[in-house]
């Protein structure tokens, strides 16, 4: 099953259409014939063309980097971490748990059970690991899974607080890795202040979908991102003006998430061989977030992450076969995890409750 794009994410919530197909437990509304012809399929042809010439790129830049410090030795570093995958597993899990967690309190004061939170979570992670700007995606099919319990409104103002609370929570670990950068480097390295950057952007972001989502006309934008547009807007300016803009317990979970991520850095970086430690992790973490955030429209964000980590090896006291082992032990784990959330979609169906 591949992942399900934005726009077919977005018809599922709307359940309007006819002919209906099953997929992943929730019903999928057939494309309308129009759909298929126009400028709307000119677009999405040249978007699909560009995401394919950036995902060669980003392979080719992974390849020349590979080549450039040797892949027999790199090899060797991966081969060298096997022994720490079960902590990483676990640590990922656990992550993929909190951001579950804060879906779930986002429901109140519905209800959703934990198996079907857990089973929305494993579905979307295809989406959310491997599609250029995959968060944005995978709240779209989270939101599609959602509407059976919570309705279409909600489900869409879930997505769009969970869109900006991702934003958030990432924010206090980037300032904690701006500040270790700062530490390790003995200055304002250039790293470290790309970091400090990268953390006021997201703090920006974050507030700016939170309180656009309040306002009529950027919420008319996020409905049609999350759900069917229309009447549906009204409805969702009421499910958004429920919670406060930034919830705290979700805000709360979602920070553990990324604190365990953190850990995996410091996994990673003692499964290498490096010294690892609180400073160290968090400098890791930092360099890692970098990377995504500079690479989010490449799949996978492959060769982003990878050339930040061979850039940053000095200042992390990795060798440059290290640092690329490093951030391909990260590309693993997620292609782990999103051919898990793949068979979860094929093999783990439920049938949406009776409303």
């Amino acid at each position: 099953m591949a992942p399900l794009p934005p726009a077919r994410a977005a018809e599922e919530c709307s359940g309007g259409d006819p002919g209906p197909a099953p997929v992943g437990g929730a019903l999928v509304p057939a494309a309308p014939p129009a759909a298929l012809n126009g400028p709307a399929a000119r677009r999405a042809r040249w978007k699909a063309l560009l995401h394919a010439a950036l995902a060669a790129f980003g392979l080719a830049a992974l390849a020349a980097l590979i080549r450039h410090v040797g892949a027999a030795e790199m090899l060797d570093a991966v081969i060298r971490a096997a022994p720490f995958l079960p902590f990483l597993v676990a640590l990922e899990a656990a992550r993929v748990g909190c951001e579950a967690l804060a879906t779930g309190l986002l429901c109140a004061p519905r209800r959703v059970p934990t198996a079907e939170l857990l089973r929305i979570h494993a579905v979307s992670y295809p989406v959310m690991a491997l599609m250029p700007a995959g968060r944005a995606a995978g709240e779209a099919v989270k939101a599609a899974l959602l509407s059976p319990y919570v309705g279409a409104p909600r489900a869409a103002a879930i997505a769009a607080a969970n869109q900006s609370l991702a934003l958030l929570c990432a924010a206090p670990l980037s300032l904690l890795a701006a500040a270790a950068l700062f530490r390790i480097g003995g200055g304002a390295s250039p790293f470290a202040l790309g970091v400090l950057a990268h953390a006021a952007l997201l703090v920006a972001s974050g507030l700016g979908v939170a309180f656009a989502a309040r306002q009529r006309a950027a919420s008319a934008w996020l409905t049609r991102r999350f759900a069917r547009a229309g009447q549906l807007t009204v409805a969702f300016q009421e499910a958004v003006r429920e919670r406060p803009p930034v919830p705290a317990w979700p805000f709360a979970a979602c920070v553990a998430g990324r604190a365990l991520q953190a850990a995996q850095y410091a996994v990673l970086l003692a499964a290498v061989g490096a010294e690892s430690g609180l400073l160290r992790a968090l400098a890791a973490y930092g360099v890692g977030a970098a990377g995504t955030a500079a690479g989010d429209l490449i799949p996978g964000q492959i060769g982003a992450t990878d050339g930040a980590f061979t850039l940053a090896a000095p200042l992390l006291g990795l060798t440059a076969s290290s640092a690329i082992a490093v951030s391909l032990l990260v590309h693993l784990l997620q292609a782990a995890f999103a051919l898990a959330g793949i068979a979860a979609a094929l093999a783990w169906r439920r049938s949406p409750p009776r409303r």
